[in-house]
């Protein structure tokens, strides 16, 4: 499979998902699918923890980044 590919296949699965929540939590018939499936609340709420630690982690990633840039450039003398 090629990186083309797999980024067409990545983004349709995340558009796909996003369409998904999008129904589930902001539409009325979704509201309803949600009380009749109460496993799904778990879910939805498991995947809002989800991304909120993703975002953490890219946070924290480019602090990390910011730091090591700031090391390099303390000890070669450029950036």
């Amino acid at each position: 499979m090629t990186d083309r590919t797999k980024i067409m296949l990545s983004a349709l699965a995340g558009a796909t998902g996003g369409a998904v929540a999008g129904y589930l939590l902001l539409t009325k018939s979704g509201e309803d699918v949600r009380a009749k499936l109460p496993v799904l609340e778990d879910v939805i709420g498991r995947l809002q923890d989800l991304q909120a630690s993703v975002q953490h982690a890219r946070g924290v990633a480019g602090q990390s980044w910011s730091t090591l840039r700031d090391i390099t450039r303390d000890t070669t003398g450029r950036a």
